[in-house]
């Protein structure tokens, strides 16, 4: 009897005692490769942008938030929403750098059904880590509008929080 005490005790001091690896260090691991590999390559240009499908109700034409992030001095993400109806919308947008992550850029280039583009216009808080805001800009129907982020400044890998929303006049 006193045997089977001391081996119990034994089992147990020895189950407490051997370490073990933490149940989420690798589910984290795991999860920071997913998300990085899955991110490479998508609307790295404008003729593969993303589609903003945007979600709304009353005088909103939909919004649309995306929390991404830029991997390289050469990286971008494009985006591209186009006013498919038959009336004049306005859009705006804000991309906000996540301020300790390093600065990053948001410009919007419009192209309009006609084959003409304006060229990508930045705001003046482009390169920072401030939040960067587009309002109201009109655009007619069957015009597209591309948005661009980017950290042409790169020095670590910057997230940023994209937010959309076009509106009826």
């Amino acid at each position: 009897m006193k045997i089977k005490k001391y081996l119990s005790v034994l089992l147990v001091a020895a189950v407490i005692l051997i370490p073990s690896a933490s149940a989420f260090a690798e589910e984290t691991e795991t999860a920071a490769t997913e998300i990085s590999s899955r991110a490479v390559g998508l609307g790295d240009s404008q003729a593969t942008a993303i589609s903003l499908v945007l979600n709304g109700a009353g005088g909103v034409v939909g919004t649309v938030i995306y929390d991404l992030f830029i991997q390289s001095a050469t990286d971008q993400d494009w985006f591209k929403w186009t006013n498919t109806t038959s009336t004049y919308k306005s859009f705006s947008l804000t991309v906000g750098g996540y301020k300790d992550n390093g600065p990053t850029r948001a410009g919007v280039l419009i192209s309009p059904n006609n084959g003409l583009e304006s060229g990508i216009l930045y705001t003046g808080k482009a390169n920072t880590s401030e939040t960067q805001s587009f309002y109201n800009l009109i655009v007619k129907p069957g015009t597209t509008v591309y948005v661009v982020v980017d950290a042409p400044n790169f020095t670590t890998i910057p997230s940023y929080h994209l937010n959309f929303g076009a509106y009826e006049i």
